[in-house]
């Protein structure tokens, strides 16, 4: 189970004043979602999850968190607090995606050779003719080009 965070504690824990916390969440129901950032208990008090509170660390981190912040336009906020999260999602998930592509992608050519799908099978068929005819080009030019060359000569 993990923790809950009611909101003083998670203002202890991010330094991020309880009112900021607040408007935060009144301010941007669409960044702090229910269930995932915050849950509500039985008596209807709103508890903060651990991937809230690092949520809360990250907002912090963009923005300098004040008491006074309930004050500035949620307008001219929103687009802030959105960017930064995109930018640290988006970088999280290019780590991760490229951290798994090797063993996925060996995983998919196994199963494209051993159990294909119809498609899969004309793939991995035009696949290896056009590398067995890449290899025979290959060892066929040493092979045939003096031929080649002098029947050039013979024309001059």
């Amino acid at each position: 189970m993990q923790n809950l965070y009611t909101i003083p504690e998670a203002a202890r824990e991010t330094g991020i004043p309880q009112s900021t916390i607040r408007s935060w969440l009144r301010r941007h129901p669409e960044v702090f979602q229910f269930d995932i950032h915050v849950v509500t208990d039985e008596h209807g008090q709103k508890l903060w999850t651990e991937s809230g509170i690092e949520l809360l660390h990250s907002r912090r981190a963009t923005k300098t968190a004040t008491d006074d912040d309930a004050e500035i336009d949620p307008e001219s906020d929103a687009p802030d607090l959105l960017e930064s999260l995109l930018e640290e999602d988006s970088q999280r998930l290019a780590n991760e995606y490229y951290r798994q592509l090797p063993g996925r992608t060996l995983q998919r050519i196994r199963q494209m050779r051993f159990n294909p799908t119809p498609e899969q099978r004309k793939i991995v068929e035009l696949s290896f003719r056009a590398a067995i005819n890449a290899g025979t080009e290959h060892l066929l030019l040493p092979t045939y080009q003096p031929r080649f060359l002098e029947s050039v000569d013979e024309t001059d």
